[in-house]
């Protein structure tokens, strides 16, 4: 397994909001940003993991992402 398929498999069992935060940030940085393989991998298994979350799970989430994503 890669390093980057471990980094996408522990990014996996995070909670879907600190995916979000993850991802926000990740975009955030300078460095980061250029990496637009791992940036995709994130945005992949974040989408995959919402599809298969709960309405509980998906409301939790809704909350978080306005609060990540309001100036």
């Amino acid at each position: 397994m890669s390093s980057l398929d471990k980094r996408l498999e522990a990014f996996r069992r995070l909670p879907l909001r600190a995916q979000l935060a993850l991802i926000t940030s990740t975009q955030a940085n300078s460095a980061l940003a250029q990496n637009q393989e791992y940036i995709e991998g994130l945005e992949r298994v974040h989408a995959e993991c919402l599809r298969e979350s709960t309405p509980q799970q998906k409301a939790i989430y809704e909350k978080a992402q306005i609060n990540l994503t309001s100036p």
